[in-house]
């Protein structure tokens, strides 16, 4: 993730905090989110190390579904603003939700709590781009593909 990034999340989040008003969703790219050397993100309790077994779960649905699209959901801060975490990842795919259960699944030891098909898009929902600019999660639709949640407790 790079400068323009984190200072785009820091600023909503902290936003958001100040205002108590949680009323939008924020979205990466889970390749900036999940970067295995930016210990400013945290992925379901994992800093360093442990997004690597993340990011191959991702690549496997990937080589199944080339044109899918993941991305990481931001829920918070942590760490006197030091770290965003997160712990849900938004999947744009042709697959159907047997076939992405079967994938996230797979793993004994990292499988997700709970994974769903997404149906309710009332919130705003924000990409934070490469440079640190919002793009409407409106942009990121594509036909045939469904959206599901994974989410780890």
């Amino acid at each position: 993730m790079d400068n323009q990034q984190k200072d785009t999340i820091l600023s909503l989040l902290k936003n958001d905090e100040m205002n108590r008003k949680f009323t939008k969703n924020y979205w990466f790219s889970y390749k900036d989110f999940l970067d295995p050397t930016d210990d400013f993100t945290d992925f379901s309790c994992e800093r360093l190390e442990g997004k690597h077994e993340y990011i191959a779960l991702i690549e496997n649905l990937i080589s199944k579904d080339k044109a899918a699209k993941i991305f990481v959901q931001v829920y918070g801060l942590e760490d006197n603003g030091q770290v965003i975490c997160a712990d849900t990842l938004i999947v744009f795919s042709r697959l159907s939700l047997v076939e992405i259960k079967q994938i996230f699944n797979e793993p004994k030891d990292i499988f997700p709590s709970d994974i769903g098909e997404e149906t309710d898009f009332s919130q705003p929902t924000f990409l934070i781009g490469d440079n640190g600019e919002l793009i409407p999660g409106t942009k990121l639709f594509n036909d045939g593909q469904a959206v599901y949640y994974c989410w780890w407790d």
